[in-house]
Formats: structure tokens, sequence, C-alpha cells
């Protein structure tokens, strides 16, 4: 299932995401039904990406669901739109990204590290 946006295109069933003109957009939608590799974590990340607005990853025993609409965060992350496109496309590696001060997580940091493997 893909999700595109103005400015992302959200691919996590091939891992690809590319970056267009303009800003992001309602991203609400179930993205992969199950997710084998997330069978055992629950938790919701909230991503805040600068200029861009703000998006909460909802994964539940494998269920992951993303959405616009405010939602309590187990960990929040915050970055800018090039940096969270690079994540999304591969081309960066979200660990790397937070040691280096690229984004910043508060809260339940291990849910960062269960959605860097919905891109691979």
């Amino acid at each position: 299932m893909r999700l595109v946006s103005a400015r992302v295109g959200w691919d996590l069933r091939h891992s690809t995401a590319r970056v267009t003109d303009g800003s992001l957009i309602d991203m609400n939608t179930t993205l992969r039904g199950q997710e084998p590799l997330l069978r055992h974590v629950t938790g919701t990340i909230e991503w805040n990406i600068k200029d861009a607005g703000r998006w909460w990853v909802r994964m539940n025993q494998g269920a992951v669901h993303v959405s616009q609409s405010p939602q309590s965060a187990d960990c929040v992350a915050s970055c800018d739109a090039a940096t969270f496109t690079g994540i999304l496309g591969g081309k960066e590696n979200l660990m790397a990204a937070a040691l280096r001060g690229a984004v910043h997580c508060s809260g339940n940091v291990g849910l960062g590290l269960s959605f860097q493997r919905l891109l691979r």
C-alpha cells in the first residue's frame, strides 16, 4: 500500500520514499495490515516534522496506522523534512540521525527502533 503526499511518498512495503515539491498532507491509513516484524510491538510515535506538520504512527502487535489526529504518544520524534524523507527512503538510519542530533527523541525511544524495522 502506498501513501503519497506532495512532498514524501511512503511505500513502506517496498521501503521507498521520494521527495517532490509541496508540503506533507494527510496520511490517514493502515499501512500494511499485519507486519510480522512488529508482532510484539505496541505503542505510538508522534513525528513532529519541521515546517511540515505532525503525524502519529501507531503500532499495535503488527498493525500499523498513520494519522494526523492527535493521540497520546509513547515516543516523540522531531526532525526536518529532509531528514524524515531520508529515513523513509533508507538513506538515513534513524539511530544514526538521532546520535548526530538530526532527530530528537523523547519517551520510549525503543519504539523508534521498531519504526526503523518498517523501512527495511
